[in-house]
């Protein structure tokens, strides 16, 4: 089972998704992301070395992505080395990291259901090519470079991305909320599906 380096961005949800962790039995260690990031890939290092399937998971939170110091360059060590999930604001940082542009969304959303679709993926499956998720932001990506897939979308809106490379994936929408369908089995088959 994989062990989960989880950085909290101080965010009212960061504990939800921390708790649909612990009910899928990963082990996680969680950060502030107010923290030295050197502390943290510290144990990521010596979590390799203990032969365990180490996954740094980006928790939602206020703000850009760049304000983070702590998350960005935990993406710059992480990206090359583990496995990445981030969720919200999570996914904007990683899509930045990528050279992706994070931009004002058309409207703000706050606890909006919406149907995505879903391409043909792992990560999704037994859960069709459409799903309802929950929807909390004002920011979204635009630009991914070539190297990274969508393979879940609202309109022009990527959802979920994934760089098959370097085993990192992002959604923007939340997959512990209750207003997502069957987000616990999303969160499960990513998480199997970045660390196998």
């Amino acid at each position: 089972m994989s062990k989960i380096f989880f950085l909290d961005n101080q965010d009212s949800f960061t504990y939800n998704l921390v708790d649909e962790l612990r009910c899928l039995h990963y082990d996680i260690e969680i950060f502030r992301n107010t923290v030295n990031p050197e502390l943290i890939i510290e144990q990521i290092k010596q979590s390799l070395t203990a032969g365990e399937k180490p996954l740094l998971f980006l928790s939602p939170g206020p703000g850009k992505p760049s304000e983070s110091v702590c998350m960005t360059e935990l993406i710059k060590y992480a990206v090359s080395n583990i496995p990445i999930i981030g969720v919200c604001l999570g996914h904007q940082a990683i899509a930045e990291h990528y050279g992706a542009t994070v931009t004002l969304a058309g409207e703000t959303v706050h606890g909006k259901s919406s149907v995505i679709t879903c391409q043909n993926h792992e990560i999704f499956d037994g859960l069709g090519d459409t799903m309802s998720v929950a929807r909390y932001h004002s920011l979204i990506v635009k630009d991914l470079p070539d190297s990274i897939e969508v393979i879940g979308q609202l309109d022009d809106i990527p959802m979920v991305f994934i760089d098959e490379t370097h085993k990192t994936l992002g959604f923007q929408f939340h997959p512990e909320s209750i207003l997502t369908t069957n987000g616990s089995r999303l969160l499960e088959q990513a998480i199997n599906y970045l660390t196998k």
